[in-house]
């Protein structure tokens, strides 16, 4: 197969790339309402960020990690897309229901695996201030950091784990109830 020959100027140097990979946004999504979803929209937009996959988790993975939730997974699925079609945005967003179609238990490195197979990178991953403290206590953590920048949005306004402290310029907190 023949390749097509480009020209350019000589001296031509392509123009950086200022769009950034893939944020990750790991939630109940119960809570969620349109003010919380445009602050993140409007943040991941500043940030030129290509992609943005929301991930969902099933009841059964938020009953293992001590995090409640009113609503099963169908429900909180169904809100989150009612949300998502409100959103106008150059951002490419995913809703991800790959948890829903397991049914089970999920680790979340399995999932951040999962995610990170099939996205562009560099990675980010968001979650909420509570998430966040769960996250730094697992052992996959010390390895998900190094790939991935961490964004904490102070959603239940709880101390931060003192172990982030360690990784101070691999996360950001930011507070999407206010518009980023």
């Amino acid at each position: 197969m023949a390749r097509d020959q480009i020209k350019v100027p000589f001296g031509y140097e392509p123009p950086p790339d200022t769009e950034k990979g893939t944020v990750f946004v790991f939630e109940t999504f119960e809570d969620w309402t349109e003010r919380e979803m445009n602050g993140f929209i409007a943040w991941a937009e500043s940030k030129k960020f290509v992609r943005a996959v929301f991930y969902p988790q099933h009841e059964e993975t938020l009953r293992r990690m001590d995090i409640r939730a009113e609503l099963p997974y169908y429900a909180r699925v169904k809100h989150l897309e009612s949300l998502l079609e409100d959103v106008d945005t150059t951002l490419s967003i995913e809703l991800d229901k790959w948890e829903g179609k397991r049914k089970k238990y999920t680790p979340l490195d399995t999932s951040l695996s999962f995610l990170a197979e099939k996205s562009p990178s560099p990675y980010f991953i968001c979650m909420s201030d509570r998430y966040a403290n769960l996250f730094v206590t697992y052992p996959s953590f010390k390895e998900w950091i190094k790939k991935a920048r961490l964004v904490i949005f102070t959603q239940f306004r709880v101390p931060l784990h003192g172990k982030l402290n360690d990784y101070a310029d691999r996360w950001e907190t930011v507070d999407f109830g206010n518009g980023a």
